[in-house]
């Protein structure tokens, strides 16, 4: 949200003059700047501040800008089902169609500049030029590997379908990422021989080991390491605790989860069929 951004542009600032200002002011500053229409939550906030960080806040915030603009697309659809229900008994009474258009108005000025260009009157999500700050966010590994000893382990669901190919989900209970699809590897290590392990006693052959790049739809890229290359697993999966282990972090709630680092928004994702899917655009092959 704009308000969000223009204080963490301003902490940037004071931070970049050498000036630091304690964390607890930072989160009750950040709440005040909330707009008049999210008071009743403004409220909540300001009774929960002193048990939140800075970064707690904003998950906590793009969780609830999710869920309110959830809300406006399904009353927006309830309001357009009404509309054609209206026109529809005007039609059959009259035989006469009614145009609904939306009423013109004039543009809303945009205040200040692009966080992403420094341009004015427009924001840096409609920004035409290519996005700053949105270097690779890498996992470190842990734990060199040594190909020969490569018979793994993983907890990982078996699905009964066989899903979108390109499609990502998060599994807290796998303990590598696993990827079906050659073609989403952007390096690339043959495997020959090497078995991993399920959690339903089946085994499936990994026949290749490399680096897979999630463009997220947040404009971030996800860099995973050491992905696994299986072609028969039915779905892609990021391990949730290799994630947690370089330094990220998952929070779950309202059938969604958000990932950060550093308090940085990473990418988000929702519940689908029982399992949280990531949303991402596309992968660096």
């Amino acid at each position: 949200m704009n308000q969000v951004q223009e204080f963490q542009m301003i902490l940037h600032d004071l931070h970049a003059e050498g000036m630091t200002l304690s964390e607890s002011f930072q989160v009750a500053a950040m709440i005040e700047k909330l707009p008049p229409l999210w008071k009743d939550f403004k409220n909540y906030l300001k009774h929960k501040r002193k048990e939140m960080g800075l970064e707690d806040l904003i998950v906590r915030l793009r969780i609830e800008e999710d869920n309110r603009l959830s809300e406006m697309k399904s009353g927006r659809l309830q309001i357009e089902a009404k509309a054609n229900l209206m026109e529809q008994n005007e039609t059959s009474h009259k035989r006469k169609r009614v145009d609904y258009k939306p009423k013109k108005g004039k543009a809303k000025k945009i205040k200040g500049n692009c966080y992403n260009c420094g341009k004015p009157n427009h924001m840096a999500k409609d920004c035409r030029l290519p996005k700053k700050n949105q270097a690779h966010v890498s996992e470190v590994r842990s734990v060199p590997i040594d190909l020969g000893e490569l018979n793994l382990s993983a907890v990982v669901f078996e699905a009964n379908l066989v899903d979108n190919p390109r499609e990502w989900w998060i599994d807290t209970g796998a303990t590598r990422h696993i990827c079906s699809d050659k073609e989403m590897f952007s390096t690339y290590t043959p495997i020959n021989g090497r078995k991993l392990f399920m959690g339903n006693s089946a085994t499936s052959n990994i026949v290749g080991l490399g680096k897979v790049v999630l463009k997220m739809t947040s404009g971030k890229e996800l860099t995973l390491i050491d992905v696994l290359h299986v072609p028969d697993i039915r779905k892609n999966l990021v391990s949730g605790s290799l994630l947690v282990k370089s330094g990220f972090r998952l929070v779950f709630e309202s059938n969604k989860f958000v990932l950060t680092k550093n308090s940085h928004f990473i990418g988000k994702g929702y519940v689908e069929k029982g399992l949280f899917k990531m949303k991402c655009n596309d992968c660096n092959a």
